[in-house]
């Protein structure tokens, strides 16, 4: 077996990997392969090169520092190194507009709408109205942990314009409409995949009299066994959006009798291996895959 060394991309409060990470490393070294924290900030291409494999895990600041980010997933498809998930479909999904061309594309999404600052402060009355939306939800497009989201009724529109004024967005970033589904009460739906096969389930519960499903303010997370027929959905969605992911957590919500996609979370996510037993073998099996070959020129790699 030819060992490996393997860099998995942390950030400066996570020098040592968030916990649940740590199980796949572990699964990594048990197999004889070096795996090494590697803070993205400080990360050069020089320190990236000296890998041979670099996977996205925890730079979990990264919305803090928008316009470095997007520079870091740049100098990302420069590394000599195959990195996890691929530099370009990082940036295809860090990025929440990917939503709405998902959506275009045929994927089951939660409705979306993006707004620009001005347009959220002139249009977003007659949009909720126009499309029937009496509670409904506002986030940046570029943000993680629910930072600067809002549900709203349509009796709350000056309060909430007024605090979306005081969040700071990067230049040309849009705001996201969309909905608010109910059946969040019940707990969103987390389904990861390992080189696009289904390896586990997650359901994720806001704690009582919130809608935030994030462990930061109180959600809670459980395994379960999803039905065929969610699996199927969730699948389904997985190879619409984002076929090739060495790894993929689709949250997904039931609404109007199916489930539809939340986010598509391929750069970053929390994979919850803590919650299934063969998920680190799994996701290991998945990062030491020989790199599939190439598509022909005359195939696209993605749909169109």
């Amino acid at each position: 077996m030819c060992f490996v060394r393997i860099a998995f991309l942390t950030c400066e409060a996570l020098p040592a990997l968030w916990e649940d990470d740590r199980l796949a490393a572990e699964e990594l070294r048990r197999r004889g392969h070096t795996v090494e924290p590697l803070v993205w900030r400080r990360a050069t291409l020089g320190a990236l090169n000296e890998f041979d494999t670099v996977v996205v895990r925890n730079p979990w600041d990264w919305f803090h520092h928008r316009e470095s980010f997007r520079s870091f997933l740049t100098l990302l498809t420069h590394t000599r190194a195959r990195v996890l998930n691929p530099p370009q479909m990082c940036i295809d999904f860090a990025d929440k507009t990917y939503l709405p061309k998902l959506a275009a594309r045929g994927v089951s999404v939660v409705p979306t709408v993006e707004l620009s600052p001005e347009e959220l402060r002139t249009q977003l009355t007659s949009l909720l109205s126009a499309r029937g939306w009496s509670r409904a939800v506002i986030k940046p497009a570029f943000t993680a942990n629910s930072v600067g989201a809002q549900v709203f009724d349509l009796s709350e529109l000056t309060p909430v314009l007024e605090r979306a004024r005081t969040v700071t967005l990067a230049a040309g970033e849009k705001w996201l409409v969309q909905p608010f589904i109910a059946s969040i009460a019940d707990g969103e739906l987390s389904f990861i995949f390992y080189g696009g096969t289904f390896s586990h389930a997650v359901r994720k519960k806001p704690r009582a009299g919130d809608w935030r499903v994030q462990h930061d303010y109180g959600g809670v997370s459980a395994p379960f066994v999803p039905s065929a027929e969610h699996l199927a959905e969730a699948t389904t969605i997985l190879e619409g959006a984002a076929p090739g992911s060495t790894y993929a957590r689709v949250d997904a919500v039931k609404w109007n009798g199916r489930l539809h996609l939340m986010e598509l979370e391929v750069v970053e996510p929390e994979l919850f291996f803590r919650h299934h037993p063969d998920a680190p073998a799994r996701f290991a099996d998945a990062v030491l895959r020989p790199r599939a070959p190439a598509p022909p020129a005359s195939t696209p790699a993605h749909p169109a």
